[in-house]
């Protein structure tokens, strides 16, 4: 009997009343409802947020590789470029160098045949103006030498002059 008599609360539901009924329902929508707008749906949503998250990085590490020899070949063409860039400057560089070395060069062996042209040219004039001195001063000496030879210094003068003119 202990045990039907802990068991007759069921069979006497006094305390379970459609009122009561109601009002439990009712509090129980409003939970489920207050539960579903502030926990389970922003819950949900963020679940749903850091799945998108995973699935974009684990997306990103697949794709790093790619990516990464993408950016290395990326490298090697901009570096390839440089490279190609720096030589055809140097090369400009030289071209030029060597265009103003043999413009200085040509211009530094005009100045020097125009320096040995106006030497030349002093040179001969120096080489005529010793030979006319030179002759005036053989004249002179011959003069005097004749004319205490020749006592005749008209004579002796005639003489040198043809002599002279046959020596040029």
């Amino acid at each position: 009997m202990a045990n039907s008599a802990g068991w007759e609360w069921l069979t006497n539901l006094q305390f379970v009343t459609l009122e009561t009924f109601v009002i439990q329902f009712i509090i129980l929508l409003v939970v489920l409802w207050v539960l579903n707008k502030f926990i389970f749906r922003p819950y949900l949503a963020y679940l749903d947020e850091w799945e998108e998250k995973q699935e974009k990085v684990k997306a990103d590490y697949n794709n790093a590789e790619a990516i990464l020899e993408e950016k290395k070949r990326e490298g090697d063409e901009i570096l390839e470029k440089a490279r190609a860039t720096g030589n055809t400057v140097i090369e400009q560089a030289e071209s030029l160098a060597n265009s103003k070395k043999e413009k200085i060069i040509s211009d530094a062996e005009s100045e020097a045949k125009k320096t040995l042209e106006v030497a030349q040219k002093q040179i001969d004039n120096e080489r005529t103006s010793m030979l006319s001195g030179a002759k005036d001063h053989i004249l002179k000496t011959a003069l005097k030498l004749n004319e205490k030879l020749f006592k005749d210094e008209k004579a002796s003068k005639d003489f040198m002059e043809k002599n002279i003119d046959s020596l040029s």
